[in-house]
């Protein structure tokens, strides 16, 4: 059920700057973190590298290796090492600064940051168990600030989320996902990229626990948005529809159901071809309705095309093949052509034999 994670790598690598320059600030390292901050911008990670890296030995001289502002070039420095994949470097650097930090109680804000990217760092190393606890946190840190962060706190809202979500704890999840949403919504966001794929999540959740009553306005809102912004020939719409489809008529609303899964279906037919498994798979959905409805005449040719589907791109005894002859075989036993159905029955059962 874990889909793709949500990316938010242009938010977590976050850039922590103080308020104001302190009186001792020298002007060569104010110039040099300009440098650095505009060449990690464009992209020029070693030339940000070096610059960060004078930032620091010019502060440590001026301000002493214990300052805030160190800590901050070295949560700088750490994005750039992670920007070129030098992960232990990054690691060694965000722990760093975290050291200092946590020494001002002041800089909690700043602790948080840092937790969101090392937190970051860990996830994308595949290591969500060391993400987990920091991101956790980072959350509590969130919660306690008299001044709200909501840009830095969805970074960790949605982190927890997809730790939460890929270790299958969907009630977590669900509280992370939600959150994440209501402060993007906060933030004008609502229908950003990031909150779309948080709401694809939510919907798989919901439908996994067969939760129609919350999974069926959330496709529908998904839906509303990918139509207002002419995108629902992407392949997320098209497996929205279906999917929304499949709920309609598990529910018993078949009028609602069947626009969605014919749409579903021409669309996957005209971006993959006619004799895709995708196109076979939309077939045997809305054949599955207008069986459900009796309405067996429209339903044979789409079962037939499906499995016809099914056989060119599968070997014969493949359980999608063996599974589409037993659901048509279904199909004309009700149509009365029983003749047709035990032929077809005992086709799925040879096919089975030779698997076993």
């Amino acid at each position: 059920m874990k889909s793709s994670k949500v990316t938010l790598t242009a938010l977590s690598f976050l850039i922590l700057f103080a308020a104001q320059y302190t009186f001792a600030q020298a002007p060569e390292w104010a110039n040099a973190n300009s440098r650095a901050t505009a060449a990690r911008q464009h992209g020029e990670y070693a030339l940000a590298q070096n610059a960060y890296q004078a930032v620091i030995d010019l502060q440590v001289s001026s301000l002493g290796a214990d300052s805030p502002q160190v800590a901050i070039s070295r949560n700088n420095l750490a994005a750039t090492y992670q920007d070129q994949s030098m992960f232990t470097q990054a690691e060694q650097s965000y722990q760093q600064a975290l050291q200092i930090l946590e020494k001002d109680p002041r800089q909690n804000a700043s602790i948080a940051n840092t937790l969101n990217n090392l937190a970051g760092l860990y996830q994308e190393e595949g290591s969500d168990a060391k993400a987990e606890p920091l991101y956790t946190r980072a959350m509590g840190i969130w919660k306690s600030l008299a001044k709200n962060e909501p840009s830095n706190e969805t970074i960790t809202a949605i982190g927890l989320a997809d730790i939460y979500h890929s270790m299958n704890q969907d009630a977590d999840a669900e509280a992370m996902y939600l959150r994440a949403l209501t402060l993007w919504s906060d933030q004008g966001k609502s229908e950003s990229a990031d909150a779309l794929e948080a709401m694809i999540h939510l919907c798989e959740i919901y439908r996994s626990h067969s939760d129609y009553a919350d999974a069926a306005p959330m496709y529908a809102h998904l839906l509303a948005i990918w139509e207002k912004n002419g995108q629902m020939d992407n392949p997320e719409a098209i497996n929205a529809q279906a999917t929304l489809g499949e709920i309609y008529r598990a529910e018993g609303k078949y009028v609602d159901a069947e626009p969605l899964l014919a749409q579903a279906l021409k669309v996957t037919e005209l971006r993959l071809g006619p004799n895709h498994l995708d196109v076979a798979a939309r077939l045997n959905n809305l054949a599955l309705l207008y069986y459900c409805e009796g309405k067996y005449d429209a339903a044979d040719p789409l079962y037939k095309r499906a499995l016809e589907i099914r056989k060119k791109n599968l070997t014969p005894d493949n359980p999608a093949v063996m599974q589409s002859m037993q659901t048509y075989a279904q199909l004309l036993r009700q149509e009365g052509r029983i003749e047709d159905a035990e032929q077809m029955e005992a086709q799925a059962a040879r096919s089975g034999t030779a698997h076993l």
